[in-house]
């Protein structure tokens, strides 16, 4: 069995956005030129199934579609949705089952839910809204797992955007209509799903309490609500992440802008951790769990926005000073690979590059893919 090596998205003059490979151990990447030329595939969505990669590339041709890659291989096989030059972006991509779901858009059946079997180059469309309105499936978050279905958003004409669930081999997903009517449960902040203590948490909106923490215990339909920006202001809940015991978090309210927060194990009162006092708000985001730490990406007048680090149980995070100064060095993208936490960050000498980083260090080095102070903008890291 071959070493697993760390796959990423990167852009350069020559090739435009295309497949790059890290191997376990290496400290150069690899091109998979899947369009030839500066323009590039963009390819998106990585996922794998059964040892096949599965993304979403651009060709002259077809437009925005699905492929799959064999590992070893750099000749990816098409599988092609909507037939002609017209794109069926395929994205929400998730394996539920040992199959393949996500959404795509054709001009018969509009943006809809799929299924793929790993022995088939057909996918299946489960038509939520009939006809081409679209439901859009995943429209404001992701699928996910919880107690053996499958969890998601999807808009219909009768209530909106509502929670919806699949059982297992179903192509009838069944609604979960916590605000009844047209009007809908879930807006544009909706980020999606955490399951936590056995209950499964999200960011759900109600006329009384506005965008506030929900959660469903076991296979109830009607969420539990955690109002954290009291009455109909909203508190946004996003990047929610359970680690060691507690769900971290990120909310909004007046008094201390958009800060973290963590709710206990069997609480229903997160506990604020207010890393830029006052209302501005540190505005924390992707967050991210790597060997016994919490990582994220957060914001200081004295700092800029930078890299920091949370130990279970503290209150007080670490910074690490990627880019010294108040110069942002903006850290995202965030994969653990090979005992290092790979990552998207700028910097003065190398522009937006590849950074690892070990466990307990301060220092992440460099992979400079578009050498000197050019940047590459790598993203959409996952490892096979």
């Amino acid at each position: 069995m071959s070493k697993p090596s760390l796959y990423f998205n990167a852009t350069t003059e020559e090739h435009g956005a295309e497949l790059y490979y890290l191997p376990q151990g290496g400290a150069r990447a690899t091109l998979i030129d899947l369009m030839p030329g500066p323009n590039g595939s963009d390819p998106t969505g990585f996922i794998t199934l059964e040892d096949q990669i599965y993304f979403s590339a651009y060709a002259p041709g077809h437009g925005y579609e699905l492929y799959s890659l064999a590992p070893g291989s750099s000749k990816p096989s098409l599988i092609e949705i909507e037939s002609g030059r017209e794109s069926s972006y395929p994205h929400n991509f998730t394996v539920y089952k040992g199959q393949l779901y996500f959404t795509a858009t054709t001009a018969e059946n509009g943006t809809e839910l799929y299924r793929l079997s790993t022995d088939s180059n057909k996918p299946t469309v489960i038509d939520i809204s009939p006809g081409p309105r679209s439901s859009k499936p995943g429209i404001f978050g992701d699928f996910t797992e919880y107690k053996g279905q499958l969890y998601f958003t999807a808009d219909t004409p009768q209530s909106g955007v509502e929670l919806y669930r699949l059982s297992p081999g179903s192509t009838n997903p069944m609604p979960i209509d916590m605000t009844p009517g047209s009007a809908g449960s879930f807006s544009t902040y909706f980020n999606g799903f955490e399951e936590f203590d056995g209950k499964l948490y999200f960011a759900g909106f109600s006329a009384k309490t506005g965008a506030e923490l929900d959660y469903l215990d076991g296979i109830s339909r009607t969420p539990t609500i955690i109002d954290i920006n009291q009455g109909p202001a909203y508190s946004f809940p996003n990047d929610l992440t359970a680690f060691r015991g507690t769900l971290y978090f990120t909310a909004s309210t007046e008094e201390h802008g958009t800060e973290l927060y963590r709710l206990p194990r069997g609480s229903t009162k997160p506990v604020l951790i207010d890393l830029n006092p006052g209302s501005a708000g540190s505005t924390p985001h992707d967050l991210t769990v790597f060997k016994g730490s919490l990582y994220f990406t957060a914001s200081s007048k004295e700092h800029g926005t930078e890299l920091y680090r949370i130990s279970p149980g503290k209150t007080k995070p670490t910074l690490i000073d990627i880019n010294p100064g108040t110069a942002d060095s903006s850290p995202s993208d965030f994969a653990a690979f090979d005992g290092r936490l790979y990552f998207t960050a700028s910097s003065h000498d190398h522009g937006r590059e590849l950074h690892g980083l070990s466990p307990g260090s301060q220092k992440p080095s460099v992979i400079d893919i578009n050498a000197g102070v050019a940047d590459s903008y790598p993203h959409e890291y996952f490892t096979l």
